[in-house]
């Protein structure tokens, strides 16, 4: 009997041996001190600060439009218009003022002729030949400014550029007929870029001209200056405008769409864990430390300023703790881990963008 008592005791500290759950398999990252700054992060665009809708100066038939892609110096052509009636009306109008010339100076030496007979003229018809060699001389003058106008016609039959840049886009082609003020093509100075952004109008007293901010883009990030804000507020949308020089290495194209992330606030020192550590659970968000017996300890956080990688957080922690940043998932308060990596090198995201002294 006595036998019997010890083999089935044997067996039941065996069976409870057996449904012992295993040791998870989890890694760790220490909770840090760190400088976190509160900031937002917005969509911007690339844009081109040279940027211009070139619009026909004369109405006409187009004759020739450049295409998209073309790159064209400062005062370059990007279109013509035909030109032949106006050709044909320019000679015209010189004809005219050759006219006026010739008549102009016979009126003039007529009137000098009957002058010089002196009493032999009456002075009505003295005064009729001034009159009329006047008359020539004003409409000789007439004749010259129309003659002026049409050659400017003609001068601004091609279109030109106000700047060296690229033909973006050809709203016109050869062809059509446009008429004067509408658009034919889009230039733009693939050059000189900026970031376009909008921020609403909270923080309008957050951000200044010179601020440093951090600027992500498929393949990198980078830190730029803020170069210009717009004071002035949109009433619909609640937002203001903040222009942002392209980072030193970043080439993007004019259109691009990349995150800018602007600091509110100066940095503070605050107890933070890798975003990995969070667990979302019914009670809330919460961590597990890692207690030297290789047990873990729930705890429920509050989050603060986050950047990048870190987030702040509140609660029983302390910046010597350990917690679980893989493996966190099916956890519980007590269970048994085994640490199977530590991560210890956060450095590619703990670096802040630089701000100005306020």
């Amino acid at each position: 009997m006595r036998n019997y008592f010890l083999v089935a005791g044997l067996l039941v500290a065996s069976s409870a041996f057996a449904q012992q759950p295993p040791a998870a398999a989890v890694e760790t990252a220490p909770v840090e001190k760190r400088e976190l700054a509160p900031h937002i992060t917005v969509t911007g665009q690339v844009r081109s600060r040279a940027a211009a809708d070139l619009s026909a100066s004369v109405a006409g038939r187009l004759a020739w439009v450049a295409e998209p892609g073309t790159r064209v110096g400062k005062n370059g052509v990007v279109a013509r218009l035909d030109t032949d009636e106006l050709k044909l009306q320019e000679l015209e109008l010189a004809a005219r003022v050759k006219r006026g010339e010739i008549n102009q100076a016979s009126l003039a030496r007529e009137a000098e002729r009957l002058k010089g007979l002196g009493t032999a003229v009456s002075r009505m018809q003295l005064e009729q030949s001034e009159a009329a060699r006047d008359l020539a001389a004003a409409d000789l003058e007439i004749a010259r400014a129309t003659h002026s106008q049409m050659r400017d016609r003609l001068a601004r039959a091609e279109l030109r550029t106000p700047f060296g840049g690229v033909v973006s886009e050809r709203i016109k082609r050869a062809g059509e007929e446009v008429a004067r003020g509408e658009v034919v093509a889009r230039l733009l100075d693939p050059e000189t870029l900026e970031i376009r952004l909008f921020l609403p109008l909270r923080h309008v007293r957050a951000i200044k001209a010179g601020d440093t901010v951090k600027v992500k883009f498929d393949g990198g990030e980078g830190n730029a200056r803020v170069r210009g804000i717009v004071p002035a507020g949109d009433a619909r949308s609640q937002s203001f405008e903040v222009l942002v020089d392209l980072p030193p290495r970043g080439r993007l194209p004019s259109g691009s769409v990349i995150q800018v992330e602007l600091p509110l606030g100066e940095p503070q020192s605050l107890l933070a864990v890798p975003r990995d550590a969070l667990v979302i659970r019914a009670e809330g968000l919460a961590v597990f430390r890692v207690g030297p017996d290789n047990k873990v300890q729930r705890l429920i956080v509050t989050t603060g300023i986050a950047d990048g990688d870190w987030v702040a957080v509140e609660g029983m922690l302390l910046a010597s703790d350990t917690v679980v940043v893989r493996g966190a998932e099916n956890l519980h308060d007590g269970a048994s881990v085994k640490v199977i990596g530590t991560r210890t090198s956060w450095t590619h995201s703990a670096a802040l963008p630089a701000r100005s002294s306020r």
